[in-house]
């Protein structure tokens, strides 16, 4: 039965077994359970199968699809119940073979099932949720981080571009400067070059002028007559030494034939040396002086033209130079203006355009991890306020007086002589009197009133912090274990006095393999009887 509801309601076997293990053996299909509850006014039915797999649930019957505006799902089944699995094993179907009894549980498990009926492991869940939503978180800010530091890096490269390109930008005008200046520096060279040609030139011209205006010598007409002059000289100083050697070696006169020694031919003879004395001591080398200083006149006119052509060669090379030079000018000029004309083909104006994108695209990336690093900020409160020690403990150290009452309460309407409490830590301390004792120590029957006792504490405490109603509580075999038929009868009348006394609504369903030895008079009894190959329900 309790497998058939289990299934039903939570969609798995009470026992633990495998699913299909629930289909019957000889048939192997056709598995179906259907339940009918009330919520309220409102009546539910829920309807599963196995081979084939049937889902269906209906409200006042109307098939749902959703619940909350949710997808249907298991979650959403055990919100409307009130209920999950877990709970519904150990306050509502108790099974020996299943179940281990609580005070036998760990500290771990125990704490866990309390926070479970206390309702506050929703806490733990809200816990487990924001602990998986600060992993999320802290892993997209490590992605976000590890981003930012990528953004970071990219505009630190194009900073350090935009400065190289800056520093070669910076050496391209100063190289360009510094060629215009070199060329400057050369044209000047050149300036002063053309201006020393200029004034070689102006010298030069000056010379010539200077030399043509001192240039006086006579005319070949003068020279030819002077040379014939110097010619009939030296004739007649010939012919007259020639006269004279005559009248040497001759008594005769050679001119009028006359005796030398008379004297008309002495006239003659002093005539012929007076005339040799002027023509050797006056007319012949004033003759001679006049050839000289002409010959050296001629010799000056002449060196002074050599001159002049040589100044005026040295003028056509200033000339010459001094074009050169102004062609070199303008050409260095052109070069200047090439110069002054070259762009850098390098711009940051790009750099500074990515660089001004990124920036932005970091501050979005910043502000996300502001926000994340808040939101963490804020979940890691949460965390710890949700943790062991926050509101769980809160609650946990509030509702757990209010447990160890209901336990007392029970314990003493089974007319159990012993008080129980449990601490924080989940730890029981039993005693009868003064004096502690362990679970253990306590007999069959009275482990099992203690365990009841629990039972229905949960049970009451469950229904009123969860708010759900349930009006049945099933006792699987715990009757079973190691409990005396006496142990038994007192068992079950003490647990029909609490029912008929304090929840006349809740209906307990006792199964186990005993009930037919015991002299108690229950409400109804439903028996379980194998024919064939299938079990069969008998209610008398």
């Amino acid at each position: 039965m309790l497998d058939a509801i289990n299934f039903c309601l939570f969609g798995k076997p009470f026992r633990n077994i495998k699913m299909a293990k629930l289909v019957n053996k000889y048939n192997d299909k056709d598995l179906v359970v259907n339940i009918v509850f009330d919520i309220g006014n409102d009546e539910y039915e829920i309807t599963r199968g196995l081979k084939p797999t049937l889902f269906e649930l209906k409200k006042n019957g109307q098939v749902l699809d959703s619940l909350s505006s949710k997808k249907l799902n298991q979650e959403e089944i055990d919100k409307l119940l009130g209920i999950n699995e877990r709970l519904f094993k150990n306050i509502v179907g108790i099974a020996v073979t299943n179940n281990k009894p609580f005070l036998t549980m760990s500290i771990g498990d125990k704490r866990a099932l309390i926070e479970s009926i206390f309702n506050i492991d929703v806490l733990s869940e809200m816990g487990k949720e924001v602990k998986k939503r600060t992993t999320s978180e802290k892993s997209e800010q490590r992605i976000k981080l590890a981003e930012a530091t990528n953004y970071q890096e990219r505009i630190d490269d194009n900073k350090a571009t935009v400065e190289n390109i800056k520093t070669h930008i910076e050496k391209f005008e100063e190289n360009r400067k510094l060629q215009i200046d070199k060329l400057e520096v050369d044209i000047n060279k050149f300036v002063e070059k053309i201006n020393k040609n200029v004034k070689n030139i102006k010298l030069g011209r000056s010379k010539i002028k200077e030399i043509e205006g001192q240039e006086t010598c006579p005319s070949d007409e003068e020279f030819a007559k002077l040379a014939s002059n110097i010619g009939v000289a030296e004739h007649e100083k010939d012919t007259i030494l020639k006269k004279l050697k005559q009248i040497g070696n001759s008594n005769e006169c050679p001119i009028c034939g006359s005796e030398l020694s008379k004297g008309h031919a002495k006239k003659h003879l002093t005539k012929l040396k007076a005339d040799l004395k002027v023509l050797e001591e006056e007319t012949i080398p004033h003759l001679k002086a006049l050839e000289e200083q002409y010959n050296a006149q001629k010799e000056k006119v002449k060196n002074n033209r050599l001159l002049i052509t040589q100044i005026s060669d040295k003028v056509k090379e200033e000339l010459m130079n001094k074009t050169n030079y102004e062609n070199t000018i303008v050409s260095l000029k052109n070069q200047i203006e090439e110069v002054k004309n070259q762009v850098c083909e390098l711009s940051v104006e790009s750099y500074n355009d990515k660089i001004t994108q990124l920036e932005n695209e970091l501050v979005g990336i910043k502000e996300t991890l502001e926000e994340l690093t808040h939101k963490i900020d804020i979940d890691t409160q949460l965390i710890e306020i949700l943790g062991d020690d926050g509101l769980r403990a809160y609650f946990f150290l509030k509702l757990l007086p209010i447990l160890n009452n209901k336990i007392n309460h029970y314990l003493k309407k089974f007319e159990l002589p012993i008080t129980f409490e449990f601490n924080q830590y989940m730890e029981e301390t039993i005693k009868t009197g003064k004096f502690e004792q362990d679970y253990n120590q306590f007999s069959g029957g009275e482990r099992c009133r203690i365990d009841m006792a629990i039972l229905l504490s949960f049970f009451d405490i469950s229904k009123i912090i969860s708010n759900w109603s349930c009006s049945i509580l099933m006792v699987d075999e715990v009757l079973d274990a190691g409990v005396d038929q006496s142990g038994i009868e007192q068992f079950i009348s003490t647990l029909y006095n609490i029912v008929s006394e304090e929840n006349k609504d809740l209906g307990i369903y006792l199964i186990s393999h005993k009930l037919s030895d015991l002299q108690v008079n229950f409400n109804e009894i439903v028996e379980v009887e194998k024919k064939s190959l299938f079990s069969q329900l008998k209610v008398r």
